[in-house]
């Protein structure tokens, strides 16, 4: 029986195995022969040899080394050395990558028949787009070891290691290790061995990863279910169609979201805000390089709220051209302003080009204004142009919504509180004194500032070349002023 022989062999090899273990063993020898013509998963024939060359070499290994928590088997075949590796330590989490799907189906077989638990499959090549949260890589004598190298680097963590069970002819392995392989890995372990009982030369290599490199691919597969987020391919799809409008500015208010372009944007909004309507955008074959910001993109994939567009429809909605990722987030709330000021210079912002506005955003965060108030008729700060000409500053400051321009008169008339208004006909800026707390008022483009409001104004001087400045550039002038005399 080949219970026996597995038991006599094993114990040659010096080699513990308990007899559920032998059950497994045998049950699997059965399996893969039972399933040989079908499937083409061995030649080798013959209880001896099967047991010694399936079975004993895909183990021998443990004898030098032990095995981390997880590991990926590429290129399994039947399942070896995945199998063998999996039966001897049960707590193994493992993944079997096989592309041939007639051997996938019988691995899904043998490994329910076998009552192997934590065992998942990966029906594809492993290539550069793959990616495995594993601890460990192993094969038996599927390739060189420097393209094995290559192909896991990207996704392997630091302190991970790469088991390859060889031929006698390894050396050439080891010769052939490139400049870059040799940068990331150390060859941790090197044995020679010979099968016990016969004359099959074997050696076993162990690379252990030194430093942490990481390439993540998020790919929209043709098997639905395997693409790491939910697949949109379709101009007719809800969620395109909804993006769409947000990045054109005009679903804002209607759809209550904010698009937000660009990791160090979304970052940064991330930790001030969340949501539970938040979702993030990919485009198809996107590469993520950077560890801690593909934690942030698995939780949204862990949350069923990673989208991942066909690269045209991704195109369409990156109104930044950055090809990174899009964070569609709900719309920060601006309430309506109250009359007071805070401490510092207060702007107002009566601008209706959303570039503007974000320009004028930037420059006002980066000279330490901490609050502006928006007119009535100004553009929404967090419109797709806003956010990307403030390179996100737009959610470092605090909004207010005014009234319109020209009724800020009235306040003038009223309050207490120094107000700058600029205007080319006004005081030269470096003559003006600043108090602890005020209001400054630029014009519109084009039409600059109504009648009502240039009393007291503030002038920067120009060369006779020019009539005047853009608002957002005068605006930015009159900060710089202001935070000089500050410092």
């Amino acid at each position: 029986m080949i219970e026996k022989r597995i038991r006599e062999l094993f114990k040659e090899a010096g080699l513990p195995v308990s007899e559920k273990q032998v059950s497994q063993f045998a049950l699997y020898y059965n399996l893969v022969n039972e399933n040989n013509d079908d499937n083409d998963l061995t030649r080798i024939k013959g209880e001896d040899g099967f047991v010694i060359k399936h079975f004993i070499d895909s183990i021998y290994c443990l004898k030098y080394i032990t095995l981390p928590g997880s590991i990926v088997d590429i290129g399994t075949g039947a399942g070896f050395p995945g199998i063998p590796l999996k039966v001897m330590n049960p707590d193994l989490r493992i993944i079997l990558a096989e592309q041939r799907s007639r051997r996938v189906d019988f691995l899904k077989l043998a490994v329910k028949e076998l009552g192997l638990a934590n065992v998942e499959f990966y029906p594809h090549k492993v290539t550069e787009k793959s990616f495995f949260d594993v601890e460990g890589v192993v094969t038996r004598a599927l390739e060189d070891a420097p393209v094995t190298l290559e192909r896991v680097e990207h996704f392997l963590p630091a302190g991970g290691v790469v088991i390859l069970l060889k031929g006698p002819d390894a050396e050439g392995d080891i010769r052939a290790l490139s400049d870059k392989n040799s940068e990331v890995f150390t060859l941790e372990t090197d044995e020679e061995y010979t099968l016990p009982g016969t004359d099959y030369r074997r050696r076993l290599l162990l690379f252990r990863k030194d430093r942490e490199t990481f390439r993540k691919i998020y790919k929209i597969m043709k098997i639905e279910n395997e693409t790491p987020g939910v697949a949109v391919t379709s101009e007719e799809n809800r969620t395109f169609k909804d993006v769409r409008k947000l990045t054109a500015g005009d679903g804002i208010r209607k759809g209550n979201a904010v698009t937000i372009p660009g990791k160090k944007i979304i970052r940064d909004f991330l930790s001030r805000y969340s949501g539970k309507e938040q979702k993030m955008i990919l485009p198809d074959d996107y590469m993520e390089t950077d560890s801690s910001f593909d934690e942030i993109i698995s939780g949204f994939r862990k949350r069923g709220t990673l989208f991942i567009f066909k690269r045209s429809l991704f195109n369409d909605v990156d109104i930044s051209a950055t090809r990174s990722p899009i964070l569609i987030a709900e719309l920060p709330e601006i309430e309506e302003w109250d009359g007071s000021i805070i401490s510092g210079c207060n702007p107002v912002i009566p601008f209706q080009d959303p570039l503007n506005v974000g320009a004028a955003v930037r420059s006002a965060a980066g000279f330490g204004v901490k609050r502006i108030i928006l007119t009535k008729d100004a553009a929404n700060p967090y419109h797709p142009k806003s956010i990307r000409s403030s390179a996100g500053a737009v959610f470092e400051l605090e909004f207010v919504r005014g009234p319109r321009l020209e009724d800020f008169s009235e306040i003038l008339i009223y309050s207490d509180e120094k107000i700058f208004t600029l205007d080319t006909s006004g005081s030269p800026l470096n003559t003006i004194s600043f108090p602890e707390k005020f209001i400054v008022i630029p014009g519109i483009e084009g039409p600059g500032l109504p009648d009502n409001l240039k009393t007291d104004a503030v002038s920067i001087p120009l060369s006779d070349s020019i009539e005047s400045l853009n608002a957002a550039v005068a605006l930015s002038v009159f900060l710089y002023q202001w935070r000089v005399k500050r410092i």
